[in-house]
């Protein structure tokens, strides 16, 4: 037997003797990396002192209280759920019609209906936010309310349709025909029959877009103006000229939005069961 040989026979079994081990010390390194930084945010934002001394020489909740006493921070929250809302109502609405026509119907087209709904979440941030700018605000001239509603929606509907087209394409067809079977047209098949049983993935796109409306921040610079700052430009103006503790309140209030809105969304769309299928 060869040097070679030996060196890779040696390698195997310590591979199959530690593999597990190896992979769990892999993922804490990876979780810790990902989550250690969020973790010091969130022990800052109990800071009395500096935003930057790290450890806090005493704990305090005085930047709570101040966050919710900002009547600025309060109507940027407002700002940013007038431009959410309207524009998850709209990406949910869209992208529902898009993963019905995707399943149900060949048209010429049809691929790049596909392509053309997942391209914003290939092409740059900066290169499509100085594009809506120079379109809506430049050769349309729409209000910058509009702008920014219909960049978030951009913004947000590849998600969505990546989240709702599976529960489309793994619903039960049969149920439509027996609906069609008994009478009903194709309108109520679909209010009664369809959309009840793909309405949790329709809720988890809807949650998932609603959420990266409420963080979303390089579209909204670009095209909102000067017009009241939504949360994330509040933030990013407060760190440009007034860093305090009350920013990385601001950041935990993010991030409660965030997990909630990703745990529901995968509660309702039963992750767990798919990956065990």
């Amino acid at each position: 037997m060869s040097v070679l040989a030996r060196i890779a026979g040696t390698g195997e079994r310590f591979v199959h003797g530690y593999a597990s081990r190896m992979a769990a010390v892999v993922t804490a390194l990876v979780l810790a990396f990902l989550w250690l930084p969020i973790g010091v945010l969130v022990f800052m934002s109990f800071a009395d002192g500096g935003v930057l001394s790290f450890p806090p020489d005493q704990l305090t909740l005085r930047w709570y209280r101040v966050f919710l006493s900002n009547g600025a921070a309060r109507g940027a929250i407002v700002t940013t759920l007038t431009i959410s809302i309207p524009a998850t109502i709209l990406t949910v609405t869209l992208s529902t019609m898009i993963a019905y026509a995707v399943d149900r119907y060949g048209f010429v087209g049809r691929s790049w209906l596909q392509l053309l709904a997942t391209l914003p979440i290939i092409v740059p941030l900066v290169v499509t936010g100085i594009a809506m700018v120079l379109f809506f605000n430049g050769t349309l001239g729409l209000p910058n309310y509009v702008s920014v509603v219909v960049a978030h929606v951009i913004r947000t509907i590849p998600f969505a349709t990546l989240v709702i087209l599976p529960t489309f394409l793994s619903f039960d067809r049969s149920l439509e025909e027996a609906s069609k079977d008994l009478g009903a047209d194709e309108l109520a098949t679909f209010r009664q029959v369809t959309l009840p049983n793909v309405f949790p993935g329709v809720v988890a796109g809807g949650l998932l877009a609603f959420t990266l409306s409420f963080n979303e921040f390089v579209y909204t610079y670009f095209v909102k103006g000067s017009s009241d700052p939504t949360l994330p430009v509040y933030i990013w103006n407060q760190i440009r000229y007034n860093v305090t503790p009350e920013v990385n309140v601001i950041s935990v209030v993010f991030l409660l939005v965030a997990v909630s809105m990703v745990l529901v969304a995968v509660w309702l769309t039963r992750v767990d069961l798919l990956a065990r299928r």
